[in-house]
């Protein structure tokens, strides 16, 4: 059987987009040790669920639908480089939600109930509402240029929006990289 590689995530409009990839180029200017995030790609991620069967597809995205359409739409803004797993030490660096860390917390924890039920194990980790920039690649080294750099966009405006759809999204890889596509979109309520 074949199956596809699922996650649900929010869009920023392009405007954020634009904002956030510019604070991409100036990290990938002093750092070729990270697979960066392509602009088109930039989202904020509710839940990764793995490896779905093809088949079994529509009715999670009908559980999904089911479970949060009811939900209110919110403004979403986006504040603070970082890294996990420290700012000194990042393995992957991020810009963080701000406004809107409440309702997207909210959405995921939703979605993990829905997810667990269907039979996928929760995140042993804290949901911290963010977008991903860059991962760094296997055996790669920050360094301290990078790092200064980070520390000065820790108060980084990333831009404001009003998130009204959750995305649904299938992830293929291929040699330039992932290739998100959406499977299914739910509006949000207002």
């Amino acid at each position: 059987m074949a199956t596809i590689r699922t996650f649900i995530a929010i869009n920023a409009p392009q405007r954020v987009n634009n904002n956030v990839a510019r604070v991409i180029g100036r990290l990938a200017a002093l750092s070729d040790q990270y697979r960066w995030v392509k602009p088109e790609n930039l989202h904020v991620t509710l839940n990764f669920v793995g490896d779905v069967v093809d088949v079994e597809v529509p009715e999670l995205c009908k559980l999904i639908k089911h479970a949060i359409e009811g939900l209110k739409s919110f403004d979403m803004s986006l504040q603070g480089v970082n890294g996990f797993s420290s700012a000194e030490e990042p393995r992957v660096l991020w810009i963080g939600v701000d406004e809107g860390a409440e309702p997207l917390a909210q959405l995921y924890k939703t979605l993990a109930d829905v997810l667990h039920h269907w039979g996928i194990n929760r995140d042993r980790n804290e949901y911290v509402p963010h977008m991903t920039l860059g991962r760094l690649v296997r055996g790669g080294r920050w360094n301290d240029e990078l790092l200064a750099l980070v520390h000065k966009l820790r108060n980084h405006d990333g831009g404001f929006c009003h998130v009204d759809e959750v995305i649904i999204y299938s992830s293929f890889d291929d040699r330039g990289g992932p290739t998100y596509t959406p499977m299914a979109r739910i509006r949000l309520k207002g």
